[in-house]
């Protein structure tokens, strides 16, 4: 007889193998594999503040390159970040740069700059009962930052600037809607607690990513790379 649960367990264990084995081998993670560390809050606006909780939230962020490329050649640009939702529970999410047109913000398209980078969510949100939306990260302040997709370019910028994005919930038949303002800066070592952000892990329970079975997969990715960077003595990634 066949033992169903063997047999959609199967996918997990090949990804999450998959994922282990190449963060093992870049002693970081398999994607996004160095970045920069943020701090800064969180202000949700319109509906979504019973989610979030009213006022400013603290948040810790990481800009990254998701395949690592060198100095200022192009990647496709990642936007994680963590905030704390109503019952001060981690509330994580992850974006990468997405194309600017009506259908190619919904596709992860490489960015040649952090002045013109936009960050979506790869799967929807469900909130509540509410029909999905997808996330977006707008940049406020485009024209001051760097015209290049170089890590240390956006480090240096941080010398003397912040990072502000607008985040946008835009769904199918809807108009898009603001959830709030980001700003972040440079973290202090001291409050960067984290060496992982998971959307699949940490979220409210009326709040999820849909569809669920690309969340399994998802989730034995990010479970991969994370027990790939901790064995043999491998070091936490920036």
């Amino acid at each position: 007889m066949i033992d169903l649960h063997r047999v959609t367990e199967l996918p997990n264990t090949v990804v999450r193998t998959a994922f282990e084995t190449g963060a093992r081998f870049r002693h970081a993670r398999v994607f996004h594999p160095r970045g920069v560390r943020l701090a800064g809050r969180f202000h949700a606006t319109s509906d979504y503040v019973p989610w979030f909780g009213p006022g400013d939230r603290a948040v810790i962020a990481r800009q990254s390159k998701g395949i690592g490329s060198p100095g200022g050649v192009p990647d496709v640009l990642g936007l994680a970040f963590r905030v704390l939702d109503r019952d001060e529970h981690p509330w994580d999410f992850t974006l990468a740069t997405t194309g600017r047109s009506a259908l190619g913000r919904f596709v992860i398209t490489p960015a040649r700059s952090w002045g013109t980078a936009r960050f979506g969510t790869l799967l929807p949100y469900r909130f509540g009962d509410a029909p999905p939306v997808w996330l977006f990260a707008e940049p406020l302040d485009t024209d001051g930052l760097p015209n290049t997709a170089s890590l240390r370019a956006l480090d240096d910028h941080l010398d003397d600037q912040v990072l502000r994005f607008s985040i946008i919930a835009d769904g199918i038949g809807r108009p898009p809607e603001t959830v709030g303002e980001l700003d972040l800066r440079r973290a202090e070592p001291e409050e960067y607690r984290t060496d992982f952000f998971d959307p699949i892990l940490n979220h409210p329970d009326d709040v999820t990513l849909v569809p669920q079975a690309v969340n399994w997969l998802r989730e034995s990715a990010y479970t991969g790379s994370r027990r790939g960077r901790t064995d043999d003595g491998a070091q936490p990634a920036t």
